[in-house]
């Protein structure tokens, strides 16, 4: 939901294919740098606090982005949030490598497929999920759905 009402505010807001272009890779470019990083500290760390503050870091971006829209404050794109989200979600690797001990290991393939498909599914409605809200309540709905979805 979040991918989906950030492009279209910022298609919106700059009527810029660069500036959509730019969103998009300063969303993603903390998880190609940091995602390596990441892994070194979810072996040296507790891995439930890293995914706690990882979703903490998440659900304000999220709430902030809403805050802003609501305050019809977006006058151009706001990348210091993109950057910070982005690199919240580098911890991949602590959450991938949660399953093994949360899992006996008899049933850990049987966790990694469901964790899978539960990834996939997301994929698909998420995107859906996202259309509908912003057609009908706008794009500060679904930065809050999202901020809901993870603080949970």
């Amino acid at each position: 939901m979040q991918k989906v009402a950030q492009n279209w505010l910022v298609l919106t807001v700059s009527g810029s294919a660069f500036y959509l272009g730019l969103d998009s890779f300063l969303g993603e470019l903390p998880i190609l740098l940091f995602t390596l990083i990441g892994g070194v500290v979810a072996d040296r760390h507790d891995r439930r606090r890293l995914l706690t503050g990882s979703q903490v870091v998440q659900m304000t971006c999220a709430f902030v982005l809403m805050a802003l829209v609501w305050a019809a404050c977006p006058h151009q794109p706001h990348p210091g949030a993109l950057v910070h989200r982005g690199t919240a979600q580098a911890s991949a690797a602590a959450y991938q490598s949660l399953i093994p001990q949360l899992v006996p290991k008899e049933h850990l393939p049987n966790a990694i497929a469901l964790n899978s498909i539960q990834f996939n599914i997301a994929r698909v409605l998420g995107p859906l999920l996202a259309g509908v809200t912003l057609a009908a309540f706008g794009s500060a709905a679904c930065f809050g759905l999202n901020g809901c979805r993870s603080s949970r």
